[in-house]
């Protein structure tokens, strides 16, 4: 499984012939399919803080703990007055407070349609699914076939249905087939 679907095909161009691979880095002379593959690798080279956790680096020790705290760290040191919620910053904190009000802070503005939210992300979703027609299932289960509007119900499909796993201990596993960083996968792939 990939998080994104950028992941997944930055998977697949992984996948290209050498021939193919037109972006060549000038540090060690490794060849990419797409310019942005190779700038993501160029960031080896120029940061030079790692994340002991993930492939993540970085260029100053500051930036590696901000990625290590809100990726990695299950601390959330921003508590709500309200309930018993927390979070890892003061933003997310401040539009979880939106919550608590009773008055809508949205209102989509089609004529006609009498929808209200409290969030920005909920009016956008709204606006999306029922005013752009984005109701086309973009999601496959490569499974199974069964497609999928949103990518988290893929997951949680792919979890449920199929059995698929998170990674033990939170680290993705290396794929045999293609040598790429992948969830486990509870099928056997002939090699």
């Amino acid at each position: 499984m990939f998080s994104n679907n950028t992941k997944f095909f930055d998977h697949i161009r992984r996948q290209t012939a050498l021939e193919q691979q037109r972006f060549q880095c000038s540090h060690c002379s490794k060849r990419f399919a797409t310019e942005r593959l190779l700038r993501d690798h160029m960031r080896n080279h120029v940061n030079h803080y790692k994340c002991p956790l993930c492939d993540m680096t970085c260029p100053l020790p500051s930036s590696l703990r901000n990625h290590i705290r809100f990726r990695h760290s299950e601390e959330r040191p921003f508590k709500c007055n309200y309930c018993d919620h927390s979070c890892k910053n003061l933003i997310d904190l401040r539009k979880h407070l939106d919550t608590h009000s009773k008055e809508p802070a949205y209102r989509c503005e089609f004529e006609a349609c009498n929808f209200s939210a409290r969030s920005l992300c909920s009016i956008k979703l709204h606006y999306k699914k029922v005013h752009e027609g984005d109701s086309e299932p973009r999601y496959k289960c490569h499974v199974c076939d069964k497609c999928f509007t949103r990518g988290n119900n893929l997951t949680v499909h792919l979890r449920k249905k199929h059995q698929f796993k998170w990674p033990s201990a939170g680290h993705p596993s290396l794929c045999l087939l293609c040598f790429a960083w992948c969830f486990d996968i509870p099928v056997a792939f002939p090699l």
